[in-house]
C-alpha cells in the first residue's frame, strides 16, 4: 500500500472521528493488520485485533439465529464505550474493516455508512490490483 493512500485514509479517519466525537477510527484487514488509524496513541493495534472475532460472530449468528445479512458487529461496555466493526464493501479476496470506538450514548450508523463508502472508494483501486 502506498504511503499516500495510507495518509489519505488517516486524514479521513481523523476528520470524521473528530467531527463525530468518537474516540478512534481505524481500517484493518480481516487478519487484524492495521492499515490506517485516526490516532496512533489510542491502542489501535489492540482494537484491530477484534476484527478476528467478526467472522466467528457472524458465522454463529447465521447458524444459530438464522441471521443472513449482518453488516456490523457492535459491542457495548457502558463504562468504556461502544466498539463497532463493519466490513467495507469491496470486491476481491482481500477484506478490509472499519473499526470505530465511540462513547456509549453516541450514534454511529450514518457516520460509519458515509465513512465506509469514502474509505471503500480509496481502497477500490488497490483491491483491483491484487
Amino acid at each position: 500500500m502506498s504511503f499516500g493512500l495510507q495518509e489519505q485514509m488517516n486524514g479521513l479517519l481523523r476528520e470524521q472521528v473528530r467531527e463525530a466525537g468518537y474516540d478512534v477510527g481505524l481500517v484493518c484487514t480481516d487478519e487484524g493488520l492495521l492499515v490506517a488509524a485516526s490516532d496512533e496513541e489510542v491502542g489501535a493495534e489492540e482494537l484491530a485485533g477484534v476484527v478476528s472475532l467478526f467472522d466467528d460472530i457472524v458465522h454463529r449468528a447465521r447458524r444459530d439465529l438464522a441471521m443472513g445479512r449482518i453488516d456490523e458487529v457492535t459491542m457495548l461496555d457502558p463504562d468504556r464505550g461502544r466498539l463497532v466493526v463493519r466490513p467495507l464493501a469491496l470486491e476481491g479476496s482481500q477484506r478490509f474493516f472499519l473499526v470505530v470506538r465511540l462513547p456509549a450514548r453516541a450514534t454511529w450508523r450514518r457516520t460509519t455508512n458515509l465513512l465506509g463508502r469514502r474509505l471503500a472508494g480509496l481502497l477500490t483501486p488497490l483491491t483491483r490490483e491484487a
